[in-house]
C-alpha cells in the first residue's frame, strides 16, 4: 500500500491538496485505518484524473461522469473475459459453433 506522500511523488501535477480533494470527492477510495492507504489501482485513477484534467481540459465537474463510464467499461471488459473463459472451456464443437454464431450475427 502507498502513503499519500508516496502517490503525490508518482502523479506528476497532484499534490497532496488535491488528491485529498480526489478522495473527498469520491473519486478515489483509499483503504482507512487511521492513514490513509493507497492501492496501485488508486495511483492509476489519480494519473488518470490529472490527464482528463490537464492534459485533455476536462472541467472537474465533467470528472465523475467520466470516472462512471470508465468504470462501466472495467465492467464490461472483466464480464466479456469471463465470457471468453467460459466458451473456452466448452468442448471444441461448441466452440465453433459459438464462434460461427457470433460471427452471423455481426454480419447483420
Amino acid at each position: 500500500m502507498l502513503t499519500e506522500e508516496d502517490v503525490v511523488a508518482r502523479v506528476s501535477r497532484l499534490t497532496v491538496t488535491r488528491l485529498r480533494v480526489f478522495v473527498s470527492e469520491g473519486f478515489i477510495k483509499p483503504e482507512t485505518d487511521t492513514q490513509p492507504a493507497y492501492s496501485e489501482a488508486d495511483l492509476a485513477r489519480a494519473a488518470l484524473i490529472c490527464n482528463l484534467e490537464d492534459e485533455l481540459g476536462f472541467d472537474q465537474e465533467d470528472v465523475p461522469v467520466l470516472l462512471s463510464l470508465i468504470d462501466q467499461i472495467h465492467g464490461l471488459r472483466a464480464e466479456l473475459q469471463g465470457f471468453v473463459e467460459a466458451i473456452e472451456e466448452l468442448p471444441p464443437e461448441t466452440r465453433t459453433t459459438v464462434r460461427l454464431r457470433i460471427a452471423q450475427r455481426r454480419r447483420r
